[in-house]
Parts: C-alpha cells; sequence; structure tokens
C-alpha cells in the first residue's frame, strides 16, 4: 500500500493504538486471519463436553473427553508440516499469498466440520473426518502464525516492532474471545438437548463470514517491505529450509525453548481451564464460559500492553517476568479456581493471563529478530510450529492425564511451574535472546 492510501474506517477501528495508518490495513488483514484460526480452536475447546459425545460416544465420559483432547492435539501435529511448506513460499515468493492460503484452508474447514455428519450418523467415519478436518487446520495454522507475525513486525517502526508483533496474538485472543462468547450465548438460548442435536453446528458455519473477510483484506494487502528490499537485492536463498538447520539451528532450539514455557501456560488456560472448571469443579456452562470470556477479554488487553511495554524496556525483561510469574502463579490460581464460584474462577483466571499475555506480547518481534528476512518465515513458523505441537497441542491432554493418575486436581499446576522454570533458564542464558531483546 502506498502512502497516499486513504484511511480505512474499519481498519481505524480495529487496529490497536499507535498503529499508523500507513500498515494498519495490513495490521488489520494479517490479524483477521490470525482471529479466523483461534476462532475455531476455541470453539473446538469450548465444545468439547458437546462433541465428545456426539463424536466418541462412550460409557465413561472421562474417556470420551481425553479422546476429544487427543483429537485437539492432532490439530498440532501438522502444525510444523504447515510451517515447513508456508515457510518456504513465503520466504522465496513472499509473504502475502502464504497468508490467502492459510484462510482459505482454515476458513473451508472450519465451515465443513459445521455440516459433518456425527458417530451416530456416519460411524467410524464421522470422527475420521473430523480428524482429517482437524489435520488440514494444523496444517492451516502451522503456516498462518509465524508468516503473520513476520509481516507484522516487518511493517512496523523499529521501535514499535513489540507492539506490531504483539497484534499476532492480540487477534489471535481476539478470535478466541468471539469463539468463546459464539458458544456462550447459544448454551444460553438453547437447550442443551437443542445444542447437542444442531446447535453445536452454527458456531463452525459463522466461520464462513470471517474467511471472507479475511479473504478480502489480504487480497489488497502490500507486500512486506523487507521482503521486497531482499527481492530487489537478488538476496533470496535457494533453500531456506537448509540455510535455516545449516547457520541458524541456535536461534531455532532457543525459540523452541521459549516455547515450552509459554505454549504450556497458553494452552492451559485457553484450551484445558474451561473444561476443568466444568467436569472437575462442577461448574455449570454458562457461568464457567462466562468467566472464560470475561477473563479472555482483558487478556486481550493485557497483551498489547505488554507489546509495547517490550518495546521501552526491551523483550527480555519481559519475557523474564513471564517466566516468573508461570513459576509462581498457577498453583495458587488453581487453588483459587477450586473454591468454586464464578468469583474464584473469574479471579484465577485473570491472574493467570498475566504471564501469559506477557508472553505473547513480547515474544512475536523477540522471534522474528532471531532469524534474517531471507529465513524468517521459515525459521519462525517451524519452530514455533514443533514448540506448539510438542507442548500446546498435548497441554489439556496431558492435564487431564495427571489429574486422573495422581488423583490431585492441582496436577496442571506443577506441569505449568515445570515448563516455566525451564524457559527461565533459556531466557536468561541465551546470548541471541540478549542481542534480539531490544
Amino acid at each position: 500500500m502506498s502512502q497516499s492510501s486513504p484511511p480505512d474506517a474499519a481498519s481505524d477501528a480495529l487496529a490497536p493504538p499507535g498503529v499508523t495508518t500507513l500498515s494498519r490495513r495490513s495490521v488489520v488483514a494479517a490479524g483477521t486471519g490470525n482471529a479466523l484460526e483461534f476462532y475455531d480452536f476455541a470453539i473446538f475447546a469450548s465444545l468439547t463436553p458437546v462433541i465428545s459425545q456426539l463424536f466418541f460416544p462412550s460409557g465413561d465420559a472421562l474417556a470420551a473427553i481425553l479422546s476429544t483432547l487427543a483429537l485437539y492435539a492432532v490439530g498440532f501435529v501438522m502444525r510444523p508440516v504447515g510451517a515447513i511448506l508456508f515457510g518456504r513460499l513465503a520466504d522465496r515468493r513472499g509473504r502475502r499469498l502464504p497468508l490467502a492460503v492459510a484462510v482459505l484452508i482454515m476458513g473451508v474447514t472450519t465451515v465443513l466440520i459445521g455440516v459433518m455428519p456425527t458417530y451416530a450418523q456416519a460411524g467410524i467415519v464421522a470422527p475420521l473426518l473430523l480428524c482429517v478436518a482437524r489435520l488440514l487446520q494444523g496444517l492451516s495454522v502451522g503456516g498462518e502464525f509465524g508468516t503473520s507475525a513476520s509481516f507484522l513486525v516487518e511493517h512496523a517502526p523499529r521501535h514499535r516492532r513489540g507492539l506490531y508483533g504483539s497484534y499476532a496474538f492480540f487477534s489471535s485472543t481476539a478470535g478466541s474471545v468471539l469463539g468463546a462468547f459464539v458458544v456462550l450465548v447459544l448454551t444460553i438460548s438453547m437447550s442443551a438437548d437443542t445444542l447437542n442435536s444442531w446447535g453445536w453446528r452454527v458456531p463452525f458455519l459463522l466461520g464462513f463470514p470471517l474467511l471472507a473477510i479475511g479473504l478480502y483484506l489480504r487480497y489488497r494487502i502490500a507486500e512486506s517491505p523487507e521482503f521486497e528490499e531482499v527481492k530487489a537485492e537478488n538476496a533470496r536463498v535457494k533453500s531456506p529450509l537448509r540455510s535455516l538447520f545449516r547457520e541458524h539451528w541456535r536461534a531455532f532450539l532457543t525459540v523452541l525453548g521459549i516455547c515450552i514455557g509459554f505454549n504450556i501456560a497458553s494452552a492451559t488456560l485457553q484450551a484445558f481451564v474451561l473444561t476443568y472448571i466444568r467436569s472437575v469443579i462442577g461448574m455449570p456452562a454458562v457461568p464457567a464460559l462466562t468467566t472464560v470470556v470475561l477473563s479472555t477479554t482483558v487478556g486481550v488487553a493485557m497483551v498489547l500492553l505488554f507489546g509495547h511495554l517490550s518495546d521501552r524496556y526491551g523483550r527480555r525483561p519481559v519475557l523474564v517476568l513471564a517466566c516468573v510469574l508461570t513459576v509462581v502463579l498457577p498453583y495458587p490460581c488453581l487453588l483459587i479456581i477450586g473454591l468454586g464460584g464464578f468469583g474464584p474462577a473469574l479471579l484465577g483466571q485473570l491472574i493467570l493471563w498475566v504471564p501469559v499475555a506477557a508472553f505473547g506480547g513480547a515474544i512475536p518481534a523477540l522471534f522474528a529478530a532471531l532469524f534474517p528476512t531471507q529465513v524468517r518465515v521459515s525459521g519462525f513458523g517451524i519452530a514455533y510450529g514443533f514448540g506448539s505441537a510438542l507442548f500446546a497441542g498435548t497441554a489439556p491432554f496431558v492435564a487431564t492425564l495427571l489429574i486422573e493418575l495422581s488423583g490431585d486436581k492441582l496436577a496442571p499446576a506443577w506441569y505449568m511451574t515445570a515448563a516455566g522454570l525451564v524457559t527461565l533458564v533459556v531466557v536468561l542464558t541465551a546470548a541471541s535472546v540478549r542481542r534480539a531483546s531490544t
């Protein structure tokens, strides 16, 4: 987009504070795709108790939930594959094309889940179809986040890369809020029988408008100025993947180490806590979903705040804070949630959002800075994809399994604490983090 392009009213409303008119449309275009990606993951997580019975009927409710959470994890298995495919495309051909393809795949598969037959209608074919859809969605997300975050940072003024980069996680969290809100409205307005019969399909079908908007916006965006510079200088590498693992493997391992704490904390909070509140604590669906919507809405605002703080004070101090809070907060927060009732559940989630938002505000700009433009999307996307597959995708399953094996309702807290300690060591010892911190 040229400097003479007119302001866009919708962009003005959606872009975070501090974003200039020049790149506002690019920021919103990248963010819309992220919102669609995580809208689906949020509605899938929010509807876990329903989906588990419709696609994995079992006399054991816990076994059905574990099966559904395992299917949730399947969506993460394809993330590294998506990151490899889309990363090569983005580093060789530019950021625009993979951004459009990623949002198309996610939108189409989300709508397809909405029309998919259940186990009662199609037998074993139903969970198999759902598995295929989740694999395609994982492929899409694997190509989406690294590309969009790199795209955002490359459009940013140097002194605002933290703020621009944080919009990647801000928009994905906003998609989670929207997904949880839609499920909440349907749960309030429908009977349990109606929701289980056909109402659960509505949130997936509502992904179509997001698909249309995302494609429209991404069709109109300008290419990343940093990629255009590399292209003009004929400095693109022939094999981004080979260059990544030959020359930038230390940065790759650094991203993977930071993903341990971030992905486990984020996935536990966003994909497991609702199931925990409903199945373990025993709170009814409506108040439980309401606490998730309210706490996540506050979390959205905190992400941009920490992105701004990372510009002012550096990425490393914000990440250290995130790690320390991930170590000390999970146990007392689950204790608070375990008290039962609306207030404790909301308070516990709000506190847990502080370290997750701090991670989300700082890591996009940091991860982008760890890799040169020629391999940035591959490096960012593949490392983050592997981190998500290994730690985020498995976190809800592991948390549920830990409770089952230990009999301790607070067992997930120790898992988050251990992850925070590992990432704290990485942040404090990795020289590349110090160099890329500002």
